[in-house]
C-alpha cells in the first residue's frame, strides 16, 4: 500500500476556458511538508483550493487515501480529513475563540464555562497562548491563524493546507509557526 495521502493526476483547473494550472501531477506522503512556489497568478492558491474542496478540477483526478474524490465543499473535505487555513481566516468574528474552535458542536455552547475550560486545555496542549474567551474580532493575524490550526487539529485533519501562511506574520510569529509545523 502507498504512503501517499493525496495524489493529483494530470490535474487541470480552468475558469471560462482559461487555465489556472494544467496537467499537474504530484503526490503528498504522510509526514511530509511541502511548499508550492511560483509567481503571482501561477495557480498555487487555486491548486490548494481544489484539494480543499473550494473548486473542482476541470480535468484530471484527485485521490485521497488511494480513493478518487471530488469534494463539493470545504466541509466535505474536512470530514474526509483535509483542512485548509486560508490567508484570510475563515472564522466567525462575533464568536469567541472557543466557539470558533467547536463550531459545528453547538450543543457544547450551552455550558460556556466547560467549553472555555476544554478549549483552554486543548489550546495549551498545542502550545498556543490564546484566550478561549476572547472574541475573534479582537485577535491579531497570528492568533487567528492559531485558532484555525487548532480547529483543523480538533477535527482530526490528516492534511492541513495553508495559503500564504506567513504573509501577515512577524519574524517571531514565523519562527513559532514553523516550529508548530514540525510538531504537527
Amino acid at each position: 500500500m502507498s504512503d501517499n495521502v493525496i495524489e493529483l493526476r494530470d490535474a487541470t483547473k480552468a475558469f471560462s476556458r482559461i487555465p489556472a494550472f494544467r496537467n499537474v501531477t504530484f503526490d503528498l506522503r504522510k509526514g511530509e511538508i511541502h511548499a508550492l512556489l511560483g509567481e503571482n497568478g501561477a495557480g498555487k492558491s487555486t491548486l490548494t483550493k481544489v484539494m480543499a474542496g473550494v473548486f473542482k478540477l476541470t480535468e484530471g483526478k484527485l485521490f485521497f487515501d488511494g480513493k478518487e474524490v471530488s469534494f463539493a465543499t470545504p466541509a466535505e473535505a474536512l470530514r474526509a480529513g483535509i483542512a485548509m487555513v486560508f490567508q484570510e481566516t475563515n472564522l466567525v468574528p462575533a464568536m469567541t475563540v472557543a466557539q470558533n474552535l467547536y463550531l459545528g458542536e453547538e450543543k457544547m455552547f450551552n455550558r460556556l464555562r466547560g467549553l472555555y475550560i476544554q478549549a483552554r486545555q486543548f489550546l495549551a496542549g498545542m502550545g498556543f497562548q490564546v484566550d478561549p474567551t476572547a472574541q475573534v474580532s479582537t485577535l491579531g493575524a497570528a492568533h487567528k491563524q492559531m485558532v484555525e490550526i487548532a480547529r483543523a487539529v480538533h477535527h482530526k485533519a490528516r492534511v492541513i493546507i495553508f495559503d500564504e501562511p506567513t504573509a501577515t506574520l512577524t519574524p517571531e510569529e514565523k519562527r513559532h509557526f514553523f516550529n508548530l509545523l514540525q510538531r504537527l
